[in-house]
Parts: structure tokens; C-alpha cells; sequence
């Protein structure tokens, strides 16, 4: 069909600039000169304002709309005309003058928060997040909404998603996690969470991590490893996939965990079959299905103990002998321990879903106008206490220490947690299907488990929408009792606790 293959030719070019941009975003968060910034923001801003022409120029419309209307199309023709026309619809109702904006306020504000945070200075930053919160209301005015303004920026993230929709989702997690770790901090029972302080160089932290990489099955033929303020992973095709991490000498793990987490999404970019790159059907559906491969690796796997059982003589190796009067029993404990503390990505798998719930509520409330971001440090501070019962030192281990507001990103978050209910589903349905799991990952056979994942989710692209994919994948819709489930069993084996 002539008419499709024009249009898919618009869609691929559209698409390929959409990776450039993502490549220069790669580069300014960990290879650019701090005095670049400006000039960045200004290069991103033309390229995105490229882009928006042609994914909003009246031609595209046109074919989206005759297409949408054709006979004939198959299920991967179907899936790109049918994206296409949602993102179309979108950026239609957006002027290039605020796609331009936000790409210059989205370039300053990581640059400002990026020298703003050692310094513990809200105060610099407060004007960026001024910026990026005033561009975000008109964004969702413009695209407008049904109930909440919140959804018109959640659906960027996961489409079709609601405040009220995720609110349900994250229901079981209100219900049952709090009592969860109220009964863990009354129990007797506590891990050695000081062999997860025991210094390593960042050289022998980098190696560590690329091994497990390696092994779970990433390929740094088509991807790296580099160093940035705020671990992420990026990728503009399935053969250049870039991942970073952050080193910490004193406690080692967290760039572990950081990679194994990266790698997931890396893998999920790996996966994405060449042949529809730069179009819908070759990219992921959505934020929250890319958290579920990130948790599942980091978690699922990662925190396992069949996969410590393998791995703990590695780390020992790794420690030149440092670790040899180390249990497995006492390690998988020490790696799994649940305890309230300040920083997200280095929190447990019970508390993390609690600072999510925090900056779900505080974006929504900043989005309303019911709090105004000089408010906003007192408000974190104040949910830190109500949800962990802890207190932030300083801004810089409270309100600042992400890098997502910074970049514009309200509606984000809410992602991590719908990440972690996914890979739980996941996880259960891969038990099913592979009844020695375990065995496999203490043996380092992850290939079952890749394979497994690569059929069902990566090459999917967006051929369905995440909830359908879900149901596919395990059987019925998305059900955040599974992750209870998993916590429950998981936290009272560890802590031997009585739950009813």
C-alpha cells in the first residue's frame, strides 16, 4: 500500500531524530563540558522543535486518518497507525513554541540541579522547578483531561493511565505493605546490614557489575557502561544501548544493584526487533513496563537467593578475600533487609513503593496548585515522616535527590511502583513456566528467563497497550495483589514473622 509506505517513511525519519535527541541527552548527563549547557539546550530545542513539525504537519494527519480508516492493514500496520494517531493527536494540540520551552527549561534545569544538589541548595533550584511545574499545567490544559490535570502528564508515561486508575493499582500496597513493615520493625529479628558498607574500589565495583550484566544475558557489543549524578539508561537502537550507574566506596552494592537494574531496561532495549526501529511496533509500550524488566532483574533475580548462592563467592573473589567470613544466609538477609531510609533507589522493596506514593501525592498536589514548590521541601519532610518515620538532614537527601523534576518529568514516577506490580505477575507466571527457576539462576542459566521475557514483552514493541500486554503475558489484567503476595512471603520468611 503506497499510502502506508509513506507513511511509515515519515514515522521511521520521525523516529530517528527522536534517537539524536536521546543520544544528545546521553551525552549532556555524561560526557558534556558543565559550560555546554546553554548551548545544548539550545541545539535540543531546535531538534525538538524539528521534530514536532513533522509529527503534527498536516500531511501526516491526513494519512493517519485515511489509514485509520483503511481495510487491509495487518497487526504491526494496525499497531504503528494506531500510535501514531495518539501521539499525533497530542502533539497537535501543542504549540513548537512550548515543545521548545520545555526542551530549553527541560537542558537548564538538569544542569542547575545537577550543581545545585552537593550544594544542598534548593533555593538554586527552586526557579527551575518553578519553570518545568508552570510549563507542565499548560501542557496538561492543553491537551486536556476528564478529571484531574494529572492524567494529561501521566499519559506520557503510561498511556492510557489515570490518577484514579493507579490510585487503585497502588490500593493493596496502602493496605498491606505499611502493616508489612510495621511488623518487620517489631520484629527480634535483624539482618548485619553493616556487610553491605565494607568498601571497594569503583574499578572493582565497575567490574563486578559487567559481569553480572554479561551473564543475565546484556550485550556490550550493543551497549556500555558509564558514570553519571543519577543512574539511567538510554538507547536509540537496539545495537546502542547506553547504560550509567554512580560509584559509591562505601557501599559497593548499590552500584550493583544499580547495573543489574539499568541492564533490565537495557535488555528490554535489546530486545525490540530491528526491523520496526523508529516505529511504534520496535519501541516498549510504555514507562511501567519498562520498570517491570529493571525490578524484575534488579529484584527478582538479582536480591534471590539462588542468585547470591551463585554469586557470593563472586563478590568474595571481587573482595581479594574480604568477604570470606561471610554466610550465604547472612548475606541474602543483609541484601533483602527492609529499613526505612532517605535515598529511593537505595531503598528495600517494601519502602521504596512508600517514596513513590510521596512524590505521586506531591505531584499531584504541585500540578493543582495546592502547594507552591517553596513549600515543598517542608512537604516532603513531612511525608518522610508520616510514611518512614524518618526526617531528611538536608534537601539534598529529601526533595532533591532525584533528577526527574528537574527534567520536567511529572507523571513519572508512578511508573517505579506499577514497574514493581508488573514484575511481580511476571514473576509468578514464570514459575509456571519454569518450574526449576530457581535452579536455573543459582546454575547463571538466565537464557530461559531472557527468552521467556524477549517473547512475551520485548519484541511485543507496542503491539498492545501495557494492561493488554500484561493479561497476555501471565493470563488475567494487572492485579497488585501478586506483589503483596511476594513481599508477604518473601519478608515473613526473612524476619519469621506469624501473618495472618
Amino acid at each position: 500500500m503506497k499510502l502506508y509506505d509513506q507513511f511509515i517513511e515519515r514515522t521511521r525519519k520521525i523516529g530517528m531524530l527522536r534517537a539524536i535527541g536521546g543520544t544528545l541527552g546521553w551525552d549532556m548527563k555524561t560526557q558534556m563540558p558543565p559550560k555546554g549547557a546553554e548551548a545544548r539546550g539550545e541545539q535540543m530545542a531546535l531538534l525538538s522543535g524539528l521534530i514536532h513539525e513533522m509529527a503534527t504537519c498536516p500531511e501526516l494527519g491526513d494519512a493517519l486518518k485515511k489509514l485509520s480508516e483503511a481495510d487491509g492493514l495487518n497487526p504491526d500496520q494496525a499497531a504503528n497507525v494506531r500510535e501514531m494517531s495518539r501521539m499525533y493527536d497530542r502533539a497537535a494540540k501543542l504549540p513548537k513554541s512550548l515543545i521548545e520551552e520545555k526542551t530549553r527549561a527541560r537542558a537548564e534545569g538538569q544542569t542547575i540541579w545537577k550543581d545545585a544538589r552537593p550544594k544542598n541548595d534548593f533555593a538554586a533550584f527552586a526557579p527551575c522547578l518553578k519553570r518545568n511545574v508552570k510549563l507542565q499545567r499548560e501542557t496538561a490544559e492543553l491537551l486536556g483531561y476528564d478529571d484531574n490535570p494529572y492524567d494529561a502528564l501521566l499519559d506520557a508515561y503510561e498511556p492510557n493511565a489515570t490518577n484514579a486508575s493507579t490510585n487503585a493499582m497502588f490500593d493493596p500496597i496502602r493496605k498491606e505493605a505499611k502493616p508489612l513493615l510495621d511488623a518487620i520493625l517489631g520484629s527480634s529479628v535483624r539482618p548485619d546490614e553493616s556487610l553491605l558498607t565494607r568498601p571497594l574500589s569503583p574499578r572493582k565495583q565497575r567490574r563486578f557489575g559487567i559481569l553480572a550484566a554479561k551473564e543475565i544475558g546484556f550485550d556490550f557489543e550493543a551497549g556500555r557502561l558509564d558514570v553519571s549524578a543519577h543512574p539511567f539508561c538510554s538507547g536509540s537502537h537496539p545495537n546502542d544501548v547506553r547504560m550509567t550507574t554512580r560509584y559509591d566506596v562505601n557501599y559497593p552494592l548499590s552500584s550493583f544493584f544499580a547495573v543489574l537494574h539499568e541492564a533490565g531496561h537495557g535488555l528490554y532495549g535489546q530486545g525490540l526487533l530491528t526491523e520496526h526501529i523508529y516505529t511504534p511496533r520496535g519501541r516498549s509500550v510504555s514507562l511501567g513496563v519498562h520498570e517491570s524488566q529493571s525490578r524484575f532483574w534488579e529484584n527478582s533475580v538479582g536480591r534471590s537467593r539462588p542468585f547470591w548462592k551463585r554469586y557470593l563467592p563472586k563478590l568474595k573473589k571481587a573482595y581479594g578475600g574480604a568477604f570470606d567470613d561471610v554466610s550465604l544466609d547472612d548475606f541474602y538477609f543483609a541484601v533483602n533487609r527492609a529499613t526505612p531510609g532517605l535515598i529511593r533507589v537505595e531503598a528495600d522493596e517494601i519502602t521504596y513503593n512508600f517514596h513513590i506514593l510521596l512524590r505521586f501525592e506531591l505531584e499531584n498536589e504541585m500540578i493543582n496548585g495546592r502547594i507552591e514548590v517553596d513549600d515543598l521541601p517542608s512537604a516532603w519532610n513531612a511525608k518522610m515522616r508520616g510514611y518512614l518515620g524518618i526526617d531528611p538532614p538536608n534537601d539534598a537527601m529529601g526533595v532533591m535527590q532525584d533528577i526527574h523534576w528537574a527534567f520536567g518529568g511529572i507523571g513519572y514516577f508512578p511508573t517505579y511502583t506499577l514497574g514493581n506490580l508488573y514484575a511481580a505477575q511476571l514473576l509468578w507466571k514464570i514459575r509456571q513456566d519454569i518450574p526449576d527457576l530457581d535452579d536455573e539462576i543459582e546454575r547463571g542459566n538466565f537464557a530461559g528467563i531472557l527468552e521467556w521475557l524477549r517473547e512475551r514483552i520485548h519484541r511485543q514493541g507496542m503491539l498492545y497497550s501495557s494492561a493488554e500486554l500484561i493479561k497476555r503475558a501471565t493470563g488475567e489484567p494487572p492485579n497488585g495483589s501478586y506483589f503483596v503476595h511476594y513481599l508477604r512471603e518473601k519478608y515473613g520468611s526473612l524476619y519469621r514473622l506469624s501473618l495472618s
